[in-house]
């Protein structure tokens, strides 16, 4: 069978919808693998990974399957992003649900998921990031991990997703460990996208401080794109005569209290700022 891409490959598949790879939960991340049912051997090179072809001069050369291989190098890609296993199903754009079960819009989420969309499909390396930013359960981490996966597993572009506190954790265990620097913030400041989700969590202190503003400085100073979720809000809220208001706005931090106005200055010129308006879907 003479192929020039997995479109060729015209084999139905009701495990993956012919996409030709199948996402699962294993450890602590969602993996990626090959179907076994339709892909489990390639059709082009018949498994064997390669491709034995002749030059214009006659000279036998041999190179990676161009069929097989841009895929392996997709789920490649997935399987180092680190992305959380609860987002395994459930986190494509086609899946996102966007309206209630009597088809009303919810809140500003229609709005979001094409703002994303766009972004994912249209992506070149180098690109404005974004800050997605609201209360807390309206799924944030969720579209974000939704467009990592489209990065990785459609495009094949190497993305690292992180989570703030779980960072800061690891960088201490590290350093430790005596790890230096650029062992434990290297692949942070190289990798094409870098996604932090929930920005500012955690006990606040200079040395957290100095971290995040060393991966953001040399993120920025490299031109590289990094995505962001936090529960923070921009600006203190208002504070009326409701005893609610007044007990949220003496506790709630904004994000600049949480980061400091240089990183949030920073950010502000890396990442578009997108407001999500939606309520709390952990409640329902």
């Amino acid at each position: 069978m003479e192929m020039t891409s997995l479109d060729d490959f015209k084999t139905p598949c009701e495990v993956c919808d012919r996409k030709r790879y199948v996402v699962t939960e294993a450890s602590d991340y969602a993996r990626a693998k090959r179907c076994e049912v339709c892909l489990e051997t390639c059709p082009a090179c018949e498994g064997s990974g390669f491709e034995y072809l002749i030059d214009d001069k006659g000279y036998s050369y041999v190179r990676r399957c161009s069929i097989c291989g841009p895929l392996d190098k997709r789920i490649r890609a997935f399987n180092s992003a680190t992305i959380p296993r609860k987002y395994a199903h459930n986190s494509t754009f086609d899946q996102f649900k966007y309206h209630d079960a009597r088809g009303k819009k919810i809140g500003n989420l229609d709005r979001i998921h094409l703002k994303l969309y766009s972004f994912a499909t249209g992506f070149s390396a180098g690109d404005k990031g974004f800050l997605l930013y609201g209360d807390v359960g309206t799924g944030k981490t969720h579209l974000l991990a939704t467009v990592m996966r489209y990065l990785t597993l459609e495009k094949g572009i190497s993305c690292k997703f992180i989570e703030f506190s779980h960072l800061v954790s690891s960088l201490r265990e590290g350093f430790d460990q005596g790890q230096g620097e650029t062992k434990v913030l290297g692949p942070l400041f190289e990798v094409p996208v870098l996604a932090i989700d929930e920005l500012g969590k955690g006990r606040k202190t200079e040395w957290q401080d100095s971290v995040i503003d060393e991966i953001i400085s040399k993120r920025y100073n490299s031109g590289l794109t990094t995505l962001f979720t936090t529960n923070y809000p921009l600006e203190a809220p208002k504070i009326t005569r409701d005893t609610s208001d007044i007990k949220r706005g003496a506790t709630l931090e904004t994000l600049g209290e949480r980061v400091g106005a240089r990183i949030q200055s920073r950010i502000h010129e890396m990442a578009d700022f997108v407001q999500l308006d939606a309520p709390d879907f952990r409640k329902g």
